[in-house]
């Protein structure tokens, strides 16, 4: 009891809930749970505790983060073409990307992941703290369907971690009415304050909820709903209403909603409220 194990199948780690817990697997059990006839959806032998290190940069769940010491590089071949990458919750110096097609270097970017404009003369470059970046996006990836593609976060002599890293097509839902988008911080944290005043606090992750306005042409707007439709039920993907971190413009997350807001002859003004996923 109290015991941890990792499942190669699923790149999980379990915390055994019984003593002699020897025989049962921790995957089969979790598969059975998720049976919505099964009477009592509570584990017996086994707690999820969730992705193994290396795994947890694709488990979406960015505040679950990947850390190594000085580097973390992955390669990936996605088997078709990509045009974007981003990457969230990270804790880096700087991240770089590169794509190989048949060998050959197609693609190279660096990104200081430090935002530096803060720094406007010698006292602000002396006394500012350091304020790093947390996410990054690429747009302009070259579409190549059998290219390798190499992400490295490094910071020499220091510790990195990545929360969650996002590879796929680009899919242009239509044009900003102002550049960026609205945001507003959920926090998952509580204080209970009992009958004497005093204080409980539990502190847990918070959150963006994004709201973007768009420009859409009417011609695109029984196409676009089937598409977002698509991803309902929770169904992540990066949403980018400017690319430049320091406006917190994007966001990994799923759609709570849209709406028409405004319609013209040829335009209509969409809205659509995307919640980040911790």
């Amino acid at each position: 009891r109290g015991a941890f194990v990792i499942s190669r199948a699923s790149h999980t780690v379990y915390r055994s809930l019984q003593d002699g817990n020897l025989g049962h697997d921790p995957d089969l059990e979790q598969l059975a749970l998720a049976d919505p006839l099964i009477d009592d959806p509570d584990p017996v032998q086994w707690q999820v505790i969730g992705a193994t290190n290396r795994w947890r940069l694709f488990d979406g769940k960015p505040s679950a983060r990947a850390t190594a010491a000085e580097a973390i590089t992955v390669e990936l071949a996605p088997g078709v073409a990509i045009a974007g990458v981003a990457g969230f919750e990270i804790s880096a110096a700087k991240v770089r990307v590169t794509m190989t097609n048949a060998g050959a270097e197609i693609y190279a970017r660096e990104i200081a992941m430090q935002d530096e404009t803060v720094v406007g003369d010698w006292s602000s470059y002396l006394f500012e703290p350091i304020t790093e970046l947390s996410e990054f996006v690429l747009t302009d990836l070259p579409p190549y369907a059998n290219a390798i593609l190499r992400i490295e976060a490094l910071r020499p002599g220091g510790t990195v971690s990545i929360g969650q890293l996002v590879c796929g097509p680009l899919w242009p839902v239509g044009r900003t009415a102002i550049k960026g988008s609205g945001f507003q911080g959920v926090d998952f944290s509580y204080v209970a304050q009992d009958e004497f005043g005093d204080l409980t606090t539990v502190r847990r992750a918070a959150t963006r909820l994004s709201s973007f306005e768009v420009w859409v042409e009417n011609a695109r707007l029984l196409g676009l709903d089937a598409r977002l439709r698509t991803l309902r039920g929770g169904t992540a993907a990066v949403w980018i209403g400017d690319d430049d971190p320091r406006k917190a413009a994007m966001n990994y997350g799923f759609y709570r909603g849209y709406r028409s807001a405004y319609q013209t002859d040829a335009w209509s003004l969409l809205q659509i409220d995307v919640q980040g996923i911790v």
